[in-house]
C-alpha cells in the first residue's frame, strides 16, 4: 500500500501536526502574556542579587529575644484550626450528602446546595476575610467565619464527590431489601465513606494552619497578625522568627496528620 494511502501513517502525521500546532499556540500565548503584563526579564535577573542581599542582611539571623511572646499566637492558631475544621466538616458532611446524587433527598435540594456552594467557592477566603473584618472589626471572629465558609464549601464538594464514587452494589442490595433512606445512609454509605472523610478532613486541618498566615495580613487573627505587625514595623529579624515557627508548626502538623491518616485509613 502506498505511504500516502496508509491510514495509520496519516493518523500519526495528523497527531504530529496537532502537537506542533499546540506547541506553537502555547509559545505565542506565553509570549503575549509576558508582553501584556510588561514583564522585564532583564530587570528580574538584575533583582536577584538585591533579593538575596535583603534576605541575608535584614532577615538573618532571626531575632529570638521575644520568643516566649509567640507561644500564645501559636496556641491560638492551633485552636483556630481545630474549631474551623470541626465546624466545616460538620456543615460539609450535611451539605455533601444533600449534594451527592445518590444520597440527596431530592434533585431540587441537590441543585440548591450545589448553587450555594459554587457561589461560596468562587469567592476567595481572603476576600471573605476582608469583608468580615469590615463587619466584625479586627480580631479572630472574621478569620473564624472566613475559614468556616471556605472549609464548608471545599469539604462539601469533595465529600459529595467521594460519596458519588462509592460502590453502588451495596446500596442496590439495601434497596432490594426495602431499606429506608436513613438505613441506606447508615449501613451502605457511611462505612464506605469514612476513609475519604478522615483523609479530606485532616487535609482541611493542614490548610487551615497555613491559611492563618494569610488571614493575619487582613487583621483576621492568628500567627499572620504577628507576621504583618513585624513587617509593618520593619522588624525583619522577628519576621524571620515568625516564619520559622510557622514552618516548624506546619511540618509538625503534617507529620501528625499523616500518622493519624495511616492509623485510620
Amino acid at each position: 500500500m502506498p505511504a500516502h494511502n496508509n491510514p495509520a501513517l496519516k493518523t500519526a502525521e495528523m497527531r504530529k501536526m496537532k502537537g506542533t500546532l499546540s506547541l506553537i499556540f502555547f509559545a505565542i500565548l506565553i509570549a503575549f502574556s509576558v508582553w501584556f503584563v510588561e514583564m522585564d526579564i532583564f530587570e528580574l535577573i538584575q533583582s536577584i542579587p538585591l533579593f538575596f542581599q535583603f534576605l541575608f542582611t535584614d532577615f538573618f539571623p532571626p531575632n529570638i529575644s521575644d520568643l516566649s511572646t509567640y507561644l500564645g499566637p501559636v496556641v491560638d492558631t492551633l485552636i483556630f484550626a481545630v474549631v474551623t475544621t470541626c465546624l466545616s466538616s460538620l456543615l460539609g458532611i450535611v451539605i455533601g450528602f444533600c449534594m451527592a446524587h445518590n444520597t440527596t433527598p431530592h434533585s431540587a435540594v441537590r441543585l440548591f446546595f450545589r448553587g450555594i456552594i459554587a457561589f461560596l467557592r468562587n469567592i476567595p477566603f481572603l476576600v471573605w476575610a476582608s469583608i468580615l473584618v469590615v463587619i466584625f472589626g479586627v480580631g479572630t471572629m472574621p478569620g473564624l467565619f472566613a475559614l468556616v465558609l471556605f472549609g464548608t464549601s471545599f469539604l462539601s464538594r469533595v465529600y459529595a464527590e467521594s460519596i458519588e464514587e462509592l460502590n453502588k452494589e451495596g446500596i442496590e442490595a439495601l434497596d432490594a431489601c426495602g431499606a429506608s433512606y436513613f438505613q441506606k445512609i447508615k449501613h451502605g454509605i457511611i462505612p464506605q465513606f469514612l476513609p475519604g472523610f478522615y483523609s479530606w478532613t485532616l487535609f482541611m486541618f493542614e490548610i487551615n494552619i497555613r491559611a492563618s498566615a494569610i488571614l493575619g495580613l487582613v487583621g483576621a487573627g492568628g500567627m499572620g497578625s504577628i507576621l504583618k505587625q513585624t513587617m509593618d514595623l520593619f522588624q525583619y529579624g522577628k519576621t524571620s522568627t515568625v516564619i520559622a515557627i510557622m514552618v516548624i508548626l506546619i511540618l509538625m502538623v503534617e507529620y501528625v496528620t499523616n500518622r493519624v491518616r495511616e492509623r485510620l485509613i
